[in-house]
């Protein structure tokens, strides 16, 4: 009965607001495969809405083979830097190269990165060997190459000389003297010269980030006078001098404790490289992320593959990454991520979007942009959106480029149009990281987000979601002024047959979350548009499921709701958010499994009285 009337008031509602148009998806990528060499294969991948695109692989029968250890490369080196850069050095001369390691243990400790440069049709066969690294920074960089397959090979952290982070139970919590003692679940680990990076509450059952309904934590590295003292009180025991800024934390509540953040990256993918293949590669451990990839690159894929704790070492330890896993920014997109498993992150599992700036001054032709991640090349159009994050025609060519820190930029451009001011933003028109398939996935246990989709036609299926920290999924346009800029929009987004299980666990918000953050206020317009929310499976969640704003054209249907029993029962548990800026939403044939009392969660809420209307009159 309560549906029917619903129904009844939103149809009356309908005949007196009006619409908008929905916007037509942007054009569709349908690449063809033509004239591929006799020594390459290619895989293709099928997308969003009828979008193709292939990835070339090397045909292994066609490829000249050689061995790392004819390099030097050997276990009995204490740092194989230059063994390995010397077989590196090799294949980047030497196109069609089949480069084979043995199966062993192989330790890297120089500062520098290997760096695989300008390689055509280069595989590398790892034969299931471990490379193990000891310094920060980036460790693998694939620059200016095409064609490129790693495969059968694992990565590390040389945990023995310094654990990236440890599992820590509060004692003595005083907030009178702000100190407060951390007993180390592992006494090896406790050592009061290790950098006190970030700390972040966990579930004390499984030791994996965020505890249920709770996410306390502290990031050390923001603030010079978080920490004033660290000391060894006894054998897994420090006890800690802080300003303050752990007052909440209480005792007996259990800890994750990074040394380490942003401070590395295993494989850097950049300077227009493509054809990138990454197949049955493990990475168990990193000071900062697992790839990053940026700089145009495109057509790359990591399959089959796993980012996690080492099995070996499960009982130990407590994290594989200390930042994200998959970081994927200012690229020309078309990329593949399948059949892998990724847990235990200190950040979000993916991230993909392009840069944008934030226009904070403007002079004559010259802008001062706020941008951390946003590719500023001499030669390059800059695309403008207004204050309201509307799209604008208006567009300028960069003349040179200034760094006034490491966040703000001075751009010149050709000729700036007049009405750009203070307020608008920023893009750069050669870049696009859509056209992607993130498919067959388990993504599970990791502080944050599971993944950051900000950018276009992109195809979500299939995919497990167990027990994030926080939003499973997230579309975002996320200007923080002072730490970061992303996304530029999205159009032509499915997110479909997945299944999302105790997600957002420390109840961060919601389980799947669509909007803008413009320094904490909303944009006044639709950024996305286009997307799709189909015959998901969602159990056992602890608050809003879908909180959905800045969208036009939304389809939520046929998916499965069972709120389950694992988190308290309050009202907006597993319902349903749409924000003011929405407009053309259909949400129809979803199942809500124990509903509650008169089937009230199925009830959507929303600030715009017509999408109420649209949404509840199909009731």
């Amino acid at each position: 009965m309560l549906l029917k009337i619903v129904s009844f008031l939103a149809s009356i509602v309908l005949l007196f607001t009006s619409s908008v148009a929905v916007p037509e998806k942007g054009g569709v990528l349908v690449e063809t495969l033509e004239n591929l060499s006799e020594s390459r294969r290619a895989d293709e991948i099928n997308g969003a809405s009828g979008t193709r695109f292939y990835i070339q692989r090397p045909k292994e029968e066609k490829l000249n083979e050689v061995n790392a250890s004819d390099f030097g490369l050997s276990q009995e080196n204490e740092d194989n830097f230059e063994a390995f850069q010397s077989a590196l050095n090799y294949c980047s001369q030497h196109p069609q190269t089949k480069l084979v390691i043995d199966k062993g243990t192989y330790y890297f400790r120089s500062l520098n990165g290997l760096d695989a440069n300008n390689c055509t049709d280069l595989l590398i066969e790892g034969s299931g060997a471990t490379f193990i690294f000891s310094s920060t920074g980036y460790k693998f960089f694939i620059r200016n190459s095409d064609c490129v397959e790693i495969r059968n090979l694992n990565f590390d952290w040389n945990w023995a000389e310094s654990p990236l982070a440890a599992v820590v139970t509060v004692k003595n919590s005083n907030a009178d003297t702000n100190t407060i003692d951390l007993v180390f679940r592992d006494a090896e680990y406790c050592n009061e010269t290790n950098h006190l990076m970030a700390i972040t509450q966990c579930d004390p059952e499984t030791f994996t980030f965020g505890e249920k309904y709770s996410s306390k934590e502290v990031y050390f590295d923001q603030d010079a006078t978080n920490i004033a003292s660290c000391k060894k009180i006894a054998d897994d025991t420090l006890r800690v001098l802080h300003n303050g800024c752990m007052d909440n934390f209480e005792d007996g509540e259990t800890y994750i404790l990074r040394h380490y953040v942003y401070d590395g990256t295993v494989f850097s993918l950049r300077e227009s490289s493509r054809n990138l293949t990454f197949d049955n590669v493990s990475i168990f451990g990193s000071s900062g992320m697992a790839y990053i990839c940026e700089d145009n690159a495109s057509h790359f894929q990591i399959i089959n593959s796993f980012i996690g704790v080492n099995p070996e070492y499960k009982d130990k330890r407590c994290v594989s990454l200390t930042a994200d896993a998959i970081h994927i920014v200012n690229t020309d997109g078309c990329f593949n991520i399948a059949n892998c498993d990724i847990s235990g992150m200190g950040d979000d599992a993916i991230n993909v979007h392009d840069g944008l700036g934030y226009i904070s001054a403007v002079n004559g032709n010259t802008l001062t942009l706020i941008a951390s991640a946003m590719r500023l090349k001499v030669g390059d159009t800059l695309a403008f959106k207004n204050d309201k994050f509307e799209n604008t025609e208006l567009t300028a060519k960069i003349v040179s480029v200034k760094d006034l820190d490491w966040i703000t930029k001075e751009v010149v451009v050709e000729v700036l149009p007049e009405s750009v001011s203070v307020g608008w933003t920023a893009y750069n028109t050669e870049c696009n990281s859509g056209n992607y398939v993130i498919r067959n996935n388990y993504f599970h246990e990791n502080r944050a987000r599971g993944l950051l989709l900000q950018s276009s036609n992109g195809l979500c299926e299939n995919n497990r979601f167990y027990k994030t920290m926080a939003q499973a999924i997230k579309v975002v346009m996320d200007i923080e002024p002072t730490l970061w800029q992303e996304g530029i929009g999205v159009d032509n987004l499915i997110i479909r047959n997945n299944t999302f299980e105790k997600c957002n666990y420390s109840d961060w918000g919601c389980v799947i979350e669509i909007g803008t953050n413009i320094a904490g206020s909303t944009a006044e317009t639709a950024v996305f548009t286009n997307v799709e929310i189909t015959s998901n499976t969602f159990t056992d969640i602890p608050s809003i499921l879908l909180r959905v704003n800045n969208v036009n054209g939304l389809l939520v249907s046929n998916n499965t709701i069972d709120a389950g029993e694992f988190f308290d029962s309050v009202s907006v548990q597993g319902r349903m958010e749409f924000g003011e800026y929405c407009s053309n939403v259909t949400y129809t044939d979803n199942e809500f499994v124990n509903g509650g009392f008169l089937r009230f969660k199925e009830v959507a809420i929303s600030k715009n009285a017509r999408v109420w209307a649209q949404i509840n009159s199909q009731l």
